[in-house]
Order: structure tokens, then C-alpha cells, then sequence
């Protein structure tokens, strides 16, 4: 056997495709790596053009194989880029399936004279194996991601989900807490508020006698008697006291009234008083509330509306759902030093109402964010809010099996969102 014999024994027996092309595309030769994967006879003919044989590819093969004709320099194509540009299968050595065959091709001078190239030649490697091995994994890397995307997903809603039990033991134990704190104080306050009562009642009838006194005095009208009595007045700021005391005693009312307040709030907060649970209309609701809140809103802000129209009535308990939206209204209006905004949006979908209750007040800061909804906490000065509002909206959404959420950017506004599931009576234990 001749060497050229040999040479060509063996680049039919390669597992790589050889062909060369002239300038034309024409074929001049190529091994039993192309010609066996022909769907014709075609490769029984060796005047044929490669550009014709293989139309799907032609425009890329023509640039290919001109850039090794002009430059005289090889020219690669691979598979990650361009993965069948001959309609080749593949079969697998283990199981036999018959796939797309993934292809590298280098193309590379041949012949070459006076620095002219005639002929290009083309090596195609098939690498079907290597890129399914590469494309297995990538396709577990993408599957590691998208697992670790929803663990994180899921972490991040236990994590939620850990806070928001936290949150409902927290306010559990504090209802308890409140409940036994309500029903002490509340006995004490029956006994001062009657004693204070009967204290105004005294007071106003001893007021009375002195001043009868000091009448019989000047109809005797006896100088010592009436310099003893001048005296004494002037003596014991007898003038201050008339004035003094009823503004005394009165404010003291209006404190035991205002604990008698945070004592009702205590009760409704640990659950001690409900209401009925029963068919209402939301924004029949809110429109009320705000009549209720109109005095302390009116020279804050302008209501802006956006209710959604024909919205179902909602199974709830309506009065402690206006609770809710008075502290929600009343903390907005507080929220606005001069003149500003509250946008009040109400929607509903199948399974939920949406309450957005939106200020462009003074916002608050993330530090207190945390906070807002633990009893007894404010932001506003002493005396001005008792620290149970949002505490006690907290607990009746709650019940609701229902979600408060709040949202704030400091100097530009907060948003309190209230959503409630749309429940039957059946639902509701």
C-alpha cells in the first residue's frame, strides 16, 4: 500500500469531517465522515457545491471559507455560537439515540501559491458529547439557582412568618396583661370619680355659705368684725381660693375622665368588650368615621377618595373596623404639621379587601417603624396620645385574620395598608 493509500485510508477512518473547497465552493474532496451522513446520493458525485449541498448554512460557510481566502489566516466556528451548521446526526455510543450533532469547525488554508490560497480546507470535530455534558451542566447550575432563589424566598416568608407569631404573642400576653391592668384600675376610678363629684358638689355649697357669711358680716357692719374679716380673706388668699378651686377640681374630672379613656381602650385592646360580626359596607364606614374625626381633621387636611366601585359588603365586626380607621385618619391628621393631604383608596378583588390610608405628613423614622405597633408607644408629646391607637388596630385586624402594613419616608409621608380576607360566617371562630 502506497503512502498516499495510507493517507487516505486513514482520513476516512478519522472521526473528524474533512472536505476542501476551491474558490468556487466546489468539493474536491472529502472523507466518509461527510459522505456518509448525506440524506442522498449526492455524495457519490465529487463535482458538487458546498454552498448548494448545505442551503441552511451557505451564508455562513461563504463567509467562513472567503475570510481564509482573503486573509490567508484560519477561521474557527464553535459550537457554543453556532452549534449545527451541517444537518448532521450524532449517535451516542451508549445508548444509541440519534441526536443533532454539535459541531466545532476550523477552517484553514490548503493549497497555497505565490502567497494566493486555492484551497480551504475544513475539519469538523464532533463534539456532541462535550457539549451535552456542558449543557447537563448548565442546566444544574439553573437549577441550583432557581432552588436557591426559592430557599431564600422561603426563608425570607418563614422569617416573616416568625415575626408576624412573635408579633401575635407579643400581643396576646400584653392583652392579658391589659386586661387584668383594666379591670384594677377600674375600680378605683368608680370611687375617685364619685368622691371627686361629691367633692365639686361641697365645694360649690361651702363657696356658697361664706359668701352668705360675708354678706351677714356687712349688714351688722362692725368695724372690727369687718377688719377681722378682711384680715383673714386677705391673709389666706381667700380670693384665689373661690377662683382657684372649682378649676381644680374640674380638672381633676377631666384627668379621671381621660384615664377612664385609656381603660376603655385597655379593655377593647385585651378583647374584653366585642361587637357583633355581621354583613357591612366598608366605605359606609370610613364616610362615618370621618364625620366622627371632622374636627380634628378638617383644618390638617383634604380628604382625597378613590373607592372602587360596586364593592361587596364585608363580614366583620363594623364598629371595631371603625376604630381602626379613626386611629389610622386621627395619626394622619396628627402626622401634618400645617396643611396637607390624606388620600383614603378602598379596593377589592375575589378574596380581600385593600384599605390604603396615605398622609404627606411628616413621616416616620425606620428606628420607630419596628415600634409603632407595641402598646403604650408614641412618637407624639406627653400627654397627646396614650400609645394604645395603633396597638388596639393591630389586635382587631388581627381577629379579622387580616394584615396591617405601614410604609414611610420621613418628610414626605406614611402609608397604612389594611388588608382584610373577604370571610363567611363559617370561616370565623
Amino acid at each position: 500500500m502506497s503512502q498516499s493509500q495510507l493517507l487516505q485510508k486513514l482520513a476516512s477512518r478519522l472521526p473528524l469531517g474533512i472536505c476542501v473547497v476551491d474558490e468556487c465552493y466546489q468539493i474536491i474532496y472529502w472523507n466518509e465522515f461527510f459522505t456518509d451522513r448525506l440524506p442522498s446520493d449526492k455524495s457519490k458525485t465529487q463535482d458538487i457545491n458546498l454552498l448548494t449541498l448545505f442551503p441552511d448554512a451557505a451564508k455562513f460557510l461563504q463567509k467562513k471559507i472567503n475570510s481564509v481566502f482573503v486573509l490567508n489566516n484560519a477561521s474557527f466556528s464553535y459550537w457554543e455560537h453556532r452549534p449545527h451548521v451541517f444537518d448532521f446526526n450524532s449517535s451516542r455510543p451508549i445508548t444509541g439515540e440519534e441526536t443533532a450533532m454539535y459541531q466545532n469547525i476550523e477552517f484553514f488554508p490548503l493549497d497555497i501559491e505565490n502567497n494566493q490560497v486555492k484551497t480551504v480546507c475544513l475539519i469538523v470535530q464532533d463534539v456532541t458529547e462535550l457539549a451535552s455534558y456542558y449543557q447537563a451542566q448548565k442546566s444544574l447550575s439553573e437549577q441550583l439557582e432557581q432552588e436557591h432563589t426559592a430557599l431564600s424566598l422561603l426563608n425570607k416568608k418563614l422569617e416573616a412568618a416568625q415575626n408576624q407569631l412573635l408579633q401575635s404573642e407579643k400581643m396576646a400576653a400584653i392583652g392579658q396583661l391589659a386586661a387584668g391592668v383594666a379591670h384594677e384600675i377600674n375600680n378605683p376610678i368608680g370611687f375617685v370619680n364619685s368622691n371627686l363629684q361629691s367633692l365639686q358638689d361641697y365645694s360649690v355649697k361651702l363657696l356658697n355659705l361664706i359668701n352668705f357669711y360675708q354678706k351677714m358680716t356687712r349688714k351688722i357692719a362692725s368695724p372690727p368684725y369687718f377688719s377681722l374679716e378682711q384680715d383673714m380673706l386677705k391673709r389666706h388668699q381667700f380670693e384665689y381660693i373661690c377662683t382657684d378651686l372649682p378649676d381644680l377640681i374640674n380638672e381633676s374630672i377631666e384627668g379621671l375622665d381621660r384615664v377612664a379613656v385609656i381603660v376603655k381602650s385597655l379593655k377593647s385592646f385585651s378583647h374584653v368588650d366585642s361587637s357583633e360580626w355581621q354583613y357591612a359596607n366598608v366605605v359606609e364606614g370610613i364616610e362615618n368615621t370621618l364625620k366622627i374625626a371632622a374636627n380634628q381633621i378638617k383644618y390638617k387636611a383634604v380628604i382625597l377618595r378613590n373607592f372602587q366601585d360596586n364593592l361587596p359588603e364585608l363580614y366583620c365586626q363594623p364598629m371595631q373596623l371603625n376604630q381602626v380607621f379613626l386611629n389610622l385618619l386621627i395619626n394622619a391628621a396628627q402626622a401634618i404639621d400645617e396643611r396637607g393631604e390624606i388620600l383614603i383608596d378602598v379596593s377589592a378583588s375575589d378574596t380581600e379587601f385593600i384599605i390604603v390610608i396615605n398622609d404627606s405628613g411628616s413621616g416616620i423614622a425606620a428606628q420607630d417603624l419596628r415600634k409603632i405597633f407595641e402598646p403604650f408607644y408614641t412618637t407624639k408629646p406627653v400627654g397627646t396620645g396614650t400609645g394604645l391607637g395603633l396597638s388596639l388596630s393591630y389586635s382587631i385586624v388581627q381577629k379579622h385574620k387580616g394584615e396591617i402594613k405601614v410604609a414611610s419616608v420621613v418628610g414626605e409621608g406614611t402609608t397604612f395598608t389594611v388588608i382584610l380576607p373577604i370571610l363567611s360566617p363559617e370561616n370565623v371562630t
